[in-house]
């Protein structure tokens, strides 16, 4: 810890006061080190040591699993595994505590939460480094002190501190609507930051009415303000949640470009599921796969039972069958059924015979394999 920048509190008098604002005056001679950054996903860094990093979401989208993953990359260190910490790495030396405090949860879920951190980092068992508390039974006065005991009891004991999680911050204090509060408490985490060296992770809810990613009262605001990174989470109603941040010091993750999860059953957890953008691709195309079997499979249907034109047809014949099941006066013109069939061709739902005739093509394989796939079928 850095014994210059912040003594014991007991040095209460104004010429003591004075005497360390001084020791920290600028000096030509005395360079500080460049932030060390600490964890990035992908390769956009999301905490530095002597920073604070915010979580923030709205209710149930997935917050407790990206503290999992986080907590998963710190025990996991400098060592390379293939479990699934959501994309998040930890970067440097990996020899300090990781501390980990929780204010919101059940114990069964709060230890379920660990236990899930422990698998992500590929190890086996927990690491020594970690040590983590349910802070559900004590006062809300009581847990800033708890931290600031831990934080130098583990010091000491490890010789360093690698990162801490807060996992509730707003139960740090009476209410995150009291500005004086609100403003104590984040200078108070903050230097501690500085302290000890490490980066210091709060998790915080958005207000459920708000559309512009508004944090809870004036402790969010602040906390927004001197984050190194503000991380944050949305759901969609597909159940997959995407990882963020626009509001960065180092580099933003747009939304279409962030990092998605969702709950898999045979894991026990949540996974990760891709990049935003080739994921949401992906789910339009399902869509459009879906919509096109749609369409097409009562024509080929129709065909086939009626003994006309099957096992392919051409764009005019799709027409009259379509004209025949649908009772609709107006013919679709040959050309939009063709491209029709040219669309769902790309699709993987038709393939192609010949020049002008198409036929159904089995559900399978779609997206980029098509036209390999549909040409191996010709």
């Amino acid at each position: 810890m850095n014994e210059k920048l912040i003594q014991s509190s007991s040095d209460n008098s104004e010429t003591d006061l004075i005497s360390r604002a001084y020791a920290l005056a600028f000096d030509p001679e005395v360079i500080p080190p460049e932030d060390e950054t600490c964890m990035v996903i992908g390769d956009v860094p999301i905490a530095s040591r002597g920073n604070l990093t915010v979580i923030q979401g709205k209710s149930k989208v997935g917050k407790s699993a990206v503290v999992s993953a986080l907590l998963g990359a710190a025990q996991r260190g400098e060592y390379y595994s293939e479990a699934d910490c959501l994309c998040i790495e930890w970067k440097g030396k990996a020899t300090g505590a990781i501390i980990h405090l929780d204010t919101e949860q059940s114990p069964s879920d709060w230890h379920a939460l660990v236990n899930r951190s422990v698998t992500r980092s590929g190890h086996h068992e927990v690491s020594e480094r970690l040590i983590s508390f349910p802070l559900v039974l004590f006062a809300r006065s009581e847990r800033l002190k708890i931290l600031r005991g831990v934080m130098d009891k583990e010091a000491k004991s490890k010789g360093c501190i690698d990162c801490v999680f807060i996992d509730g911050i707003a139960d740090l204090c009476t209410s995150p609507n009291d500005e004086i509060e609100a403003l104590q408490l984040v200078s108070q985490v903050h230097a501690l930051c500085h302290e000890y060296n490490c980066p210091i992770f709060t998790n915080l809810h958005e207000n459920p009415s708000s559309k512009e990613a508004k944090t809870r009262g004036h402790l969010g605001s602040e906390l927004n303000r001197k984050a190194f990174a503000n991380i944050r989470i949305d759901k969609d109603g597909e159940g997959i949640s995407t990882i963020y941040g626009t509001d960065m010091r180092k580099r933003d993750i747009p939304k279409d470009q962030g990092f998605c999860f969702g709950w898999d059953d045979t894991k026990g957890m949540h996974t990760f599921q891709g990049r935003a953008a080739g994921l949401k691709a992906a789910q339009r195309e399902e869509k459009a796969v879906t919509e096109a079997r749609k369409f097409w499979e009562p024509i080929f249907e129709h065909a086939e039972r009626e003994n006309i034109a099957f096992p392919a047809m051409t764009p005019k014949q799709a027409v009259e069958i379509e004209k025949e099941i649908s009772g609709n006066e107006k013919d679709t013109l040959p050309d939009t059924m063709k491209k029709r069939m040219q669309k769902a061709e790309t699709l993987g739902v038709l393939k192609k015979f010949d020049t002008y005739t198409w036929g159904m093509n089995q559900a399978g394989t779609a997206g980029k394999y098509r036209e390999k796939e549909n040409s191996s079928l010709q």
